[in-house]
This record gives structure tokens, sequence and C-alpha cells, in this order.
């Protein structure tokens, strides 16, 4: 495996330094073509076509014939867009001194819905090819977690009504780098009730995307797989203009209700973006009518404010508050009593088409959680006869995480079809938690209590880390990238605040530092306009975080059991090495899209049974540790998309995952089973509304990790249905059901219920169930 690594930076860092040292200046082309209409082959004139974030762009004439000279040589993604059509995109390549001829159609729509784009990334960061439209769009979900849940190869665990926290390919947690705008975000919460995407309302939400392997290595450090997330984008939004939308809805079962504004605007060099959101709701039931506590509220308020510094440069401060307030937790031992979360970021970017340096980005940023849990409605609450103890307990956990750090980017073209991105970017992570367990009468207490536990002693884990990224076509057919990142990792706690128990078990030597070297490389072939082919190879490393390395037996979320875990300072970096295979073809009326991977995890953390003792009474007996191991994977996605007429598109896509904990000798956590999705959309040219529906088959998974109290699940099937109709101008209406059978269905990767049985100190679990039957509606007004 070494050899592997070594062979993969090799190639990177060839690509990188080799490139033609001849000239420093860049030649130009130019690029022209005709846009006509898809339904009728008729010239559309006024249509937007433009090379996104850059300024080289026009619009189309009578004859819908468009001419943008002047562009540098290179490979860019040539987009087209006009009210009333679907959006369309093409990857072209400039030669220098040539012309590039291009013939676009776009297809006639009559109802646009306004929502956020969630989108695929394959090895080269290229978004996936897909037929027009054929990203996820939704106008209202209530989670971002389940809207990731319709992304092929991604799925997402519930432990309550919010917070879905997403799993890519079967990795979970810090193994997924996660990112607001550019700044990295982490849970507070020891039990992750708030997952990274947790503490942002979908409605501020313009897009999604995700990169399945470990590829995404310029974002930031650990990426074994990334999601990244961006909220509105001031360049986008006109001069002198000022827009907005007022959107409300309901959602039955759950009965949720909720309420979002957005109001954006640009007048000279100022630029602004102000969003707000509330939601709230109650308990569901599933498909067999049995209650599931799920209340919840949740207030937010998120702000944007730019500055032209010059004509190419802008300055932009960002700022971003929430809070959610007595949120259930039926997959947990506690309750949320309440999440604050703040987000301040300030950003300078600056960007032009010609010369060697072409764009720069440096930011700084601040993020903080403050979280409290307690059980104040959880059976630990009330008096059992038989339990030990037998008096009610009142538990409550105060956790924090503070997050500060900063990034600067650097995109160079050296020469013609180079482009090399060069930075460094830095993150310190602090986290601290304390549980306290006391009686809730005033009976007599044991010795020991109240017990007050650190969960962890005031961790804080810090990783800066320098990259280069080199792309270059190497002909019309052939494209390569090749990307370096060499990671400086210190892990540290407090001392002082140990337990006796830590220090005579675990270790006192808290501190930890690491040196980890990241590498990727990817090779595309584009043989015609209409086919892709692709291949990456990569490897990644993750540094422990917090929990894993100085937990003090607290449960732990990459089990199905409560059992108590204890952390391991001395952990080893988790290192993914992944190769990936990927066939797309993209023609007018059908798409098809083909990818397979194979990962092999050393160092992998995993845990182990020992025979120290449990902490609460009420834990089962065995307690674990983490530890080094290794594990495999392996997987495929596909999709097909086919436009029968205009208005009446159908879409199937499948996955399939397996992995395998080598270490323990059974399969990996939280392997999602064999599912395939059928959807059909109607949309007709000539009237304002559309009509989809989607179904959704799943198998049962009976390769589960016993040794985490992880049972089997039953396969489903579900059917959703919904609508939209632009009622007049501005003004649209979306409705429908979800699971409109009221099927009873679990999701594998969901959380136990750790009070489903007997309430001793070994009991066995049940998974929260999705809900039943949810009917829904949104109205939005757009200004």
């Amino acid at each position: 495996m070494f050899t592997l690594q070594k062979t993969i930076l090799a190639a990177c860092t060839l690509l990188i330094l080799l490139y033609p040292a001849r000239t420093f200046s860049q030649s130009t082309g130019t690029i022209s073509g005709t846009i006509t209409n898809q339904n009728n082959d008729r010239p559309i004139s006024d249509v937007n076509i433009f090379i996104p974030n850059t300024t080289l762009g026009t619009t189309t004439d009578a004859k819908g014939e468009f001419r943008i000279s002047n562009v540098p040589a290179g490979t860019y993604i040539l987009k087209a867009t006009f009210v009333g059509f679907e959006p369309t995109q093409r990857k072209i390549r400039v030669e220098s001194g040539q012309t590039t001829t291009v013939q676009l159609s776009m297809w006639e729509v009559s109802y646009e819905l306004s929502g956020i784009a969630v989108s695929a990334l394959r090895p080269d960061l290229e978004p996936e090819t897909e037929l027009a439209n054929q990203q996820v769009r939704e106008a209202n979900p209530r989670d971002s977690g389940e809207l990731l849940r319709v992304v092929a190869g991604v799925d997402a665990v519930r432990r309550g009504p919010i917070g879905l926290d997403p799993v890519v390919r079967g990795l979970r947690e810090t193994e997924v780098g996660t990112y607001l705008d550019g700044t990295r975000i982490f849970p507070a919460g020891p039990a992750r009730m708030d997952s990274s995407l947790s503490h942002l309302d979908p409605s501020a939400i313009q897009s999604m995307q995700v990169v399945k392997g470990p590829y995404a290595l310029t974002w930031g450090a650990g990426n074994l797989s990334a999601i990244r997330v961006e909220t509105n984008d001031l360049t986008n939004i006109p001069s002198h203009t000022t827009h907005g939308k007022i959107a409300s809805g309901f959602d039955s079962n759950y009965n949720a209700f909720e309420g979002t504004a957005t109001v954006s605007g640009k007048f000279d060099k100022l630029g602004y973006w102000l969003n707000t959101a509330w939601r709230e709701g109650s308990d569901y039931e599933d498909g067999n009518s049995t209650s599931v506590p799920a209340n919840f509220q949740s207030r937010e308020f998120r702000s944007k404010l730019s500055y032209a510094t010059s004509a190419n440069g802008r300055l932009t401060l960002g700022l971003g508050y929430q809070n959610q307030n007595d949120v259930n937790y039926p997959g947990r031992l506690l309750d949320a009593n309440y999440f604050d979360s703040y987000n301040t970021s300030l950003a300078w970017n600056w960007q032009q088409n010609i010369g060697l340096l072409q764009s720069i980005e440096i930011k700084a940023y601040y993020n903080s959680v403050d979280h409290a849990m307690d059980n104040d409605s959880k059976p630990t609450a009330m008096p059992m006869e038989g339990r030990v103890p037998p008096f009610a307990l009142d538990v409550d956990v105060d956790a924090s995480m503070d997050v500060a750090g900063g990034r600067a980017a650097f995109e160079l073209v050296p020469a013609d079809n180079w482009s090399i991105e060069v930075g460094a970017d830095i993150y310190s992570a602090n986290r601290n938690a304390v549980r306290t367990i006391d009686r809730r009468d005033e009976g007599m207490k044991p010795p020991a209590f109240p017990l007050v536990d650190q969960m962890w002693p005031d961790a804080t884990i810090t990783d800066a880390g320098i990259f280069t990224r080199a792309e270059h076509s190497l002909n019309s057919i052939f494209s390569a990238a090749g990307t370096v990142r060499l990671d400086f990792v210190n892990a540290t706690a407090d001392r002082n605040r140990i337990s006796d128990f830590f220090e005579q078990n675990v270790s006192t030597d808290l501190n930890h530092s690491e040196t980890n070297l990241n590498g990727a490389f990817t090779l595309s072939a584009t043989p015609g306009e209409h086919w892709v082919f692709s291949a990456g190879i990569g490897s990644a490393v993750r540094t422990a975080d917090a929990t894993e390395r100085y937990s003090d037996r607290i449960p732990a979320s990459k089990a199905q059991t409560s059992a108590e875990f204890v952390g391991n300072p001395g952990l080893k970096p988790e290192r993914s090495t992944q190769l990936d295979l990927w066939i797309e073809s993209h023609y007018p009326k059908w798409a098809f899209s083909f990818n397979t991977f194979t990962r092999y995890m050393e160092n992998y953390i995993t845990i182990r049974a020992t025979d120290l003792p449990k902490r609460l009474p009420l834990s089962p007996n065995t307690v674990y540790q983490y530890r080094n191991g290794e594990a495999k994977f392996w997987g495929l996605e596909s999709s097909l998309a086919y436009r029968f007429i205009s208005a009446l598109q159908a879409e199937v896509s499948g996955r399939y995952l397996w992995g395998q904990d080598e270490t323990v000798d059974e399969p990996a956590l939280g392997i999602s089973p064999f599912g395939v999705d059928t959807k059909m959309r109607y949309e007709p040219v000539d009237q304002r509304f559309f009509v989809e529906g989607v179904l959704h088959t799943v198998s049962e998974q009976d390769r589960v990790a016993t040794l985490r109290g992880e049972q089997p699940t039953d396969g489903y099937t579900t059917f959703d249905l919904k609508g939209g109709v632009e009622v007049v101008d501005g003004l649209s209406l979306q409705l429908g059901v979800n699971n409109i059978f009221n099927e009873r269905y679990v999701n594998h990767l969901n959380a136990n219920n750790p009070f489903a049985g007997m309430m001793m100190a070994e009991y066995s679990g049940t998974r929260i169930p999705e809900p039943g039957r949810v009917i829904f509606f949104d109205l939005a007004y757009t200004f």
C-alpha cells in the first residue's frame, strides 16, 4: 500500500512540476455558435451565454448567434440561461488563435421551481453529466440531510426530527469534511445530535456539492469525502436591483410549520443578502400509527454584505445565528435543550482572465456552537423499581465547539492549457463537554452523587495544510489533474481535567502531533461532445477527532448500542486510498452514468472490547475502546434518464455498497442496502405546472456489524407524489404526499431507540422509523 501511495504522489508531483516553461504569456481564441429551441429548432435571441466565474460572456442576436472573443486558451464550461428555458451547458476547449464553434439547444419549460441545486462531482471535481434540469431541486426541504438522501451513494442517519447526519459511501462523521461557504464546520454534541449541516436552514442554501472520495484536497484537511454548501452568491446579482422571496409551508404528520424570508440586492459597489427562517414541529407517526417523539423549534438569521474593492475584487462579510430549542431525539439517551450557533466570515476575492495570476481568495472565519442536553422527557427521569438505581435521575450535558480558521488560495495560468492552484489553510477546533448526574427527588443519594464527568477534557485539534493542484489539457480529448497536500496536525487536551480513571487506565500523554501527506490523480477523456470517461485514484488522511482520542466512557455514535466507549490519545491517522472509474453520456433526449469504486482503509478507526469497568449502572457491561485496524469497501452507482417528449421525462437510478471491517472480521457499520429510485416528471410547455412521482425501492440488509449492536432491517417500497403551479406571476404553490401508501419502514442507518425493551443494564433497541404518510404544501412569492 505504501508503494501505491508513493505512485499516486509521484504522478501528482510530476504533473504539477513539469509544465511547459517556454512562456508565461497566454494566447487567446474565440467561441462562436448558435442556440436554438429544442422544441421547434427556431433560434432563440437574448440568451445569456457565458463562462461561469469569469467576466467572459455575451447574448445571442435575433438569429440566435453569439461570439465571444479574446478567450484564453484552455478548457471551459460554457453555460446558457434564458427565462422560460432550462439552463444548459457544454464543456468546450479553446485553442490558441482558433475559433471553437458550438451548437446548443434549450428545452422550453413552463414552470421553474426555485430551490436547492444538489450535484455530485466526479473525481476531477467536474459535475456529473446530467439530462437538462436533472439536478435535485426541492422547494422547501425540512432538513439538508433528507435532501442528500436522494443523491446516489449518499445516505443519512436519523437520530431525531432534524439534523440528519450525512454518510457518503459508508464514510461517516468527521470522515466526511463539511464546508459552509468555504468554512469548515463541526458539531458540538458528543452524540452528534447536531450534525455538521444541522445548523443551517435549507432556505439559506443555494447549492450543495458532494465529492464521493479523497479528491477535494484543496477544500481542506481530512476529506475522505466532502460536502460543500453555498449560500447566496452576491456576484450573480445584477446591479441596481432588489430581489426577494417570502415562503410558508406546512407538513402534516409532523404538524410542522415553516416560514422564510429572503431579500438581496446590489447598488453600485455594495451588495447584500438577508435571510431569516423559523420552523417548528411535533411528534410524528410511522406507518403503523406509532407515535415517535419529534418536537423541535428553530429560528435563524443570516446575512452577507459585500463591497467591490476594485473592478476585479470584492470583500464579503458573512454573519449567521441559529437557535434551536426543545428538540426530541428518540435515538439518543438525552434530548436537546437548546443549540446556539454562530458563524462569522470575512473573505476577499479577486479575479481576472488574463495574465499569470488569475484569482486570489483570502478568507478568515469563526464558528461557535453551545449545546445543552437533558433527560427531562426520558424514562431515566422517572423512578423505576428494580432498576439500578431505582430513583429518578437528573442528567445534564453542556457541550461547546469553537472553530477558528482561514484560507488563502491563488490560481495561476503559467502556459496554454495549464491551470495551477496553490494555497494554504488552517483550522483550530476546540471541544468541551461536561456531564452532571444527580437524583431528582430529595431522597438519600449514593456517596458519589452528584456525578460530574469531563466527557472529554477541553480538547483542541489544530491542522495547518499546504496544497497544490494542477490541471492540464493534454489535447482535445484527454485532460489530467493532480493534487498534493501536506498537513501538520497537533492534538492536545487539558491534563488537569482528565479523570483518575483515564489517567490510570488509558494515558496521561494527551499531546499528539503528526504530518500527513495526501495526493490524488485524475484522468478524463472526452472523445466527443456526448461521452466522458474518467478515472481517479486518491489517498487522503484524516486525523482522529476529539471523541475518538479523549472520550471518557460515553456512548458512541459509531455504534448501534449505548455501551460506553473510551478514547485513545495515541490513535494513528486514518488513511483512505480509493480508485474510481466513471462512464457518462449525454444526449438531448437521454443521459447515462455509471461509476464504480474500491477503497482500502489503513489505520481504520474501529473498536475493541475491554475489561475496563463501566461508569454508569444503566450502561451495558462491556466497555469498548477506539483502536486502529483496516477495512475495505467497494460499490457502484448508475442512472439512466430519458425524455419521451418535451413535457415528459423519466429517470432510473440504482446504488450498491459493500464494506468489511477486517480488524473485527465483520461488515462495516452502517452499510446502506441496495436501492433503486424511479422518477417520472410531467411538465407541459404551454402550461405553468408540473407533476412528479418517485418510487423508492430498498432491499433488506442482513450484512450487519453485530459487535456494534447493529441488527438487520427489512426492505421496503415507498411512493412520493408532488406537483407545483405558478398561480400568478411571482406566486407559486407546491403540494404533495410523501410515503403516499403510509408504509411503515426504517432506514438502515437510523439510530436505535435506547429505551425500547427492558430498562435494565442490558437491553435491545429498535431503530427509529421514518414518518408515515406526510401531506405538505408550500406557498412562495418571489419579487
